[in-house]
């Protein structure tokens, strides 16, 4: 068993809240009554069917990217997921933005799974961390060849994309889940494509008018490396003392017919 305050203590040097986005809500949301953690669960969201997965499982702990308490409540009802993971005594510690932001955090590992880059550097510079990447591909490829390559990697059937597929691609910008509003912020640094998910019309119209390329990786196909890169740091770090456990609920809410 590990201690709790261990935990958010490892995790909290890892990756610092204050490399979080002013909006964002990171770190230990909701404390549980258990000091002495022997499981964890692993997990991209918190919601209902997540926090009865952590409870069937014997979990003290749930770790996600994506804060559970987001924006100020106002009300909670007894069928919420804060209700049942306080009902449950479970803790609750997110790492978001700060994460995404952290050198070597999400990012970085979407970005080293679908590409053999260099000479990589942040997006945008933040005062305490840094939005996206843009990176040289090592070998100039098409548009086609590198959504293959995307598709292969991420085990993806489809994938949505702005752009001649015989346009050479060597200058590549990626922002993992989110990132349409830094279409912008890509065309100024010159990218060749841009790599995003939630990217809405306007984006697609100007990334087209402007001959920049634009592929479409969805926000959960993005960003659920997260469940992979937080066991294995937990792991590594607690061994024999603590069982990481990676959660089997967590699936895309999108289907393709």
């Amino acid at each position: 068993m590990v201690k709790l305050k261990e935990i958010t203590d490892f995790l909290y040097s890892f990756c610092p809240d204050y490399l979080a986005e002013d909006y964002d809500n990171v770190g230990l949301l909701i404390e549980g009554t258990d000091d002495e953690i022997e499981r964890v669960l692993v997990s991209l969201d918190t919601d209902c069917v997540v926090a009865d997965e952590a409870h069937d499982k014997g979990c003290q702990l749930i770790v996600s990217h994506h804060p559970l308490i987001f924006k100020p409540i106002k009300r909670v009802f007894r069928d919420d997921a804060v209700s049942q993971i306080i009902r449950n005594n479970i803790s609750l510690y997110s790492m978001h933005t700060n994460y995404d932001a952290k050198d070597g955090g999400l990012c970085d590992a979407l970005l080293l799974k679908i590409a053999q880059t260099e000479n990589i550097f942040p997006l945008i510079e933040g005062q305490d961390g840094a939005i996206g990447r843009i990176a040289e591909l090592k070998c100039e490829m098409t548009l086609s060849e590198f959504a293959e390559n995307v598709k292969k990697e991420l085990s993806l059937d489809i994938l949505r994309v702005v752009g001649d597929k015989d346009k050479k691609i060597k200058t590549v910008a990626i922002c993992g889940g989110g990132g349409g509003d830094f279409t912008y912020d890509a065309l100024a640094k010159g990218a060749d494509l841009y790599i995003s998910g939630d990217f809405k019309y306007h984006h697609a119209r100007l990334a087209f008018e402007k001959g920049m390329a634009l592929l479409e990786i969805s926000h959960y196909d993005a960003e659920i490396l997260f469940i992979d890169e937080v066991k294995k740091l937990l792991s590594e770090k607690f061994a024999s003392r603590l069982e990481v456990i990676k959660s089997e609920k967590n699936i895309n809410p999108w289907n393709v017919i």
